[in-house]
């Protein structure tokens, strides 16, 4: 640690971010377009104060790093990031910094002082170019797996971003949409609420699902499916949650749903450095320990990650979270679930980031498909800890959409080496942000979520293929039925005027 950072003093130190951040005001904007908001490195505890001086400016990172591999720029390296950050910190909070601010020191030893060090005050701009760069991640957490330190890198550009959000510098334009949205709607997709379950409604309407999925406040359940935000309000990904609801159902879980008092889990918001994540983490976890559940399930990485691990960081827990091909998995160990009807396909698996890096479910999903009858998994050669990210998490799709779309493409052009003709996951961010990929690029590979696999093995049929079959089998019944309404109606028609010319020959002048 520096010499600039040892002067913060204990009390500061203890005083961390996550104990004060919910309830302190951004700092209001300036007047002036070259002031320089303080960045409160001193809310940074003892641990990311190490770690900032802890890079070894190996480089190590530089050839991993998925957003870098598609925007070469100096500064998204996370070696550079910290340099840049600890320019700025020193500039700032140093003890340099603490003289060339002082009032009881004149302007004239002042430029003595600044030019015998070579002390430079950081500029907005420099401050806002840093910023820039550390929006421009997808916290995938590679950079972590290869750091020759240890540095918990994700931990670090997370909690740097609460304190540019702090100083009023954070998040990027594009970005604040999400946080606007979660904060109006609980969802970051600009939905209202009464929006969260008409997929449900929908599906069993259109025959995908038998029933709605069952309430848990109502049949007081002991495992609660969380669906996420994703899977409940894009129709792209609706496949996620039908194909769920079937498969617990085929199984008989005493399973159920919050419904309309889901809200969205808040990773969005912690991801960009928003304090008001705590205040939503705070209510879910009110909500789910009142239910009094013994399992907390999601088909979504990123929702699992976040209940599972950042949320204890707030308050405890009463229940155990799994991510359902985890929760699947065991199942499939204790012999409660078994794959009877084969699933003839050849698929490569693409590993999201926040099940496989930052939770370590890497075994899960590859148990389940060696057990499916005829699945056949072609690995990429960058997979488990070195798979290469899509681009969709860390607030980068919404920050930088041209970046997430090459680097989705750069995945679906891995995934069609390997000669298959399924690219399967097990998150619906990771299914949105590749499907990106396979547009730009008109692939003929299909993307599947992992749960499509588990229910075509369990019911003998793919659900979707069957609904369209039936509806297909239906609309030709009713075209039959109205075109020989329309035959019989000509044919009554032709023999009403054939009996009309009959009367008018047959009656007398």
């Amino acid at each position: 640690m520096t010499k600039e950072e040892e002067k913060v003093s204990d009390s500061q130190v203890n005083e961390t971010l996550e104990e004060k951040e919910t309830t302190a005001p951004l700092a209001p904007e300036t007047g002036t377009r070259d002031a320089v908001r303080k960045i409160p490195i001193h809310k940074l505890d003892i641990k990311r104060l190490i770690e900032l001086d802890a890079c070894t400016r190996c480089g190590e990172c530089l050839s991993w790093c998925p957003v870098y591999d598609q925007d070469s720029k100096e500064g998204l390296i996370p070696r550079r990031k910290i340099i840049d950050f600890l320019k700025i910190a020193r500039s700032q909070n140093g003890f340099l910094a603490g003289i060339m601010k002082s009032e009881r020191i004149g302007e004239s030893l002042k430029k003595v002082i600044a030019k015998l060090s070579g002390y430079k005050e950081v500029t907005r701009e420099q401050v806002e170019e840093f910023v820039f760069s550390l929006y421009e991640c997808s916290t995938c957490g590679q950079c972590e797996v290869v750091c020759p330190a240890h540095i918990d890198t994700i931990g670090l550009w997370e909690e740097l971003r609460r304190l540019i959000v702090r100083a009023g510098y954070g998040p990027l334009e594009p970005q604040k949409a999400l946080r606007k949205s979660v904060m109006t709607f609980d969802n970051p997709w600009q939905q209202p609420r009464s929006g969260r379950t008409k997929w449900s409604r929908r599906a069993k309407k259109d025959n995908l699902i038998a029933e709605e999925p069952r309430e848990i406040k109502k049949t007081k359940g002991k495992v609660l499916l969380f669906l996420g935000c994703t899977a409940s309000y894009d129709a792209n990904v609706k496949q996620v949650a039908i194909n769920t609801i079937n498969i617990l159902d085929a199984l008989g879980i005493d399973y159920g749903v919050l419904g309309a008092d889901e809200k969205c889990c808040g990773s969005v918001l912690l991801r960009m450095g928003d304090p008001e994540y705590k205040r939503l983490f705070s209510q879910n976890i009110d909500q789910f320990n009142s239910l009094g559940i013994d399992t907390l399930i999601s088909s979504c990485s990123g929702c699992f990650k976040t209940i599972m691990q950042d949320y204890p960081k707030i308050a405890p827990l009463n229940f155990e979270v799994l991510h359902t091909v985890e929760y699947l998995a065991r199942l499939l160990k204790t012999g409660e679930l078994t794959f009877s009807h084969p699933v003839n396909k050849t698929v490569t698996y693409h590993d999201p980031c926040h099940l496989g890096r930052a939770t370590g479910g890497f075994d899960a999903p590859r148990m389940i498909m060696e057990a499916i009858p005829g699945l056949t998994l072609i690995e990429m050669p960058r997979n488990r800890e070195y798979s290469r990210c899509c681009g969709a998490g860390g607030g980068l799709k919404a920050g930088f959409p041209e970046i997430q779309g090459r680097m989705a493409q750069r995945r679906i052009k891995e995934a069609e080496q390997t000669g298959v003709q399924e690219l399967v996951s097990c998150c619906p961010f990771c299914y949105q942000g590749l499907q990106v990929g396979i547009g730009v690029l008109e692939s003929d590979i299909v993307m599947k979520d992992l749960s499509a696999y588990i229910a075509e093995s369990l019911l003998g049929y793919d659900i979707f293929e069957k609904a369209a079959k039936e509806a297909e089998e239906e609309k030709r019944m009713k075209e039959e039925a109205k075109a020989k309404k329309k035959l019989e109606k000509e044919k009554e028609d032709a023999e009403k005027k054939i009996k009309d010319e009959e009367e008018k020959i047959d009656k007398p002048e």
